[in-house]
C-alpha cells in the first residue's frame, strides 16, 4: 500500500457550490473522511496532482486547505486508513451489485410484460451503460484490489448477458421468428 496524503480544508457554508464541488472531487477520488474537512487518500501521483489544484480552488474560493504527505504514519495508523480504504471499497462495489440487480430486475419486468419496444431496449442499454461506468469509476479508486472487485465484475458481466438475451427476445418478437 503507498503511502498516503492528507487534506483539511474549510469552505464558506455559502454559496454552497464550493463546498460540494470539493466534496465530490474527493469523494469521486475515493477518499476517506478522517474527520470534518479531513481526509485521506493514497499517495499517488494523479492524487497528489488532484490535491493540488484543489487546495488552489478551495483558496480561490475563500476557503483555507493544506495538503501534505502523511508518510511517517505510525504502523497501527496506516493500517487503520487501509481498513478504512479497503471497506469504503468494499462499499462502493456493493454497490455495483446492487445496480446490476436492479437493472436484471428491470430486464426480467419488461421481458415479464412483453415490452419489447425499442425505446426499452435503448432504455435499458443506458442503464447498463451507467453501471460499467460505476464500476470504471470503482476500479479506478480501488488501489488495493479489495475481494468483492471480483463479485462486481461477475454482477455486470451476468447483466450484460441478461440484457443481451433480452435484446434477442425483442428482435425474435419484432420479427417473428
Amino acid at each position: 500500500m503507498p503511502d498516503w496524503l492528507l487534506v483539511c480544508y474549510h469552505v464558506p457554508n455559502q454559496p454552497s457550490a464550493l463546498r460540494v464541488a470539493t466534496w465530490r472531487a474527493l469523494k469521486q477520488r475515493g477518499a476517506i473522511l478522517l474527520g470534518p474537512g479531513t481526509y485521506a487518500l493514497p499517495d499517488i501521483p494523479t492524487h497528489r496532482k488532484a490535491l493540488e489544484a484543489l487546495t488552489e480552488r478551495i483558496v480561490e474560493g475563500g476557503g483555507t486547505a493544506i495538503s501534505f504527505s502523511a508518510a511517517a504514519l505510525a504502523d497501527p495508523d496506516r493500517r487503520a486508513l487501509e481498513l478504512k480504504s479497503e471497506a469504503a471499497r468494499h462499499d462502493d462495489y456493493r454497490q455495483v451489485v446492487r445496480s446490476t440487480a436492479n437493472l436484471i430486475d428491470h430486464i426480467e419486468r419488461e421481458e415479464s410484460e412483453h415490452d419489447y419496444r425499442f425505446v426499452e431496449v435503448e432504455a435499458l442499454e443506458e442503464e447498463l451503460a451507467k453501471v460499467r461506468r460505476q464500476l470504471a469509476h470503482v476500479i479506478e479508486r480501488d488501489t488495493t484490489n479489495v475481494p468483492s472487485r471480483e463479485e462486481a465484475v461477475v454482477a455486470v458481466r451476468a447483466a450484460e448477458t441478461r440484457l443481451q438475451r433480452y435484446m434477442d427476445n425483442a428482435y425474435r418478437e419484432e420479427n417473428a421468428e
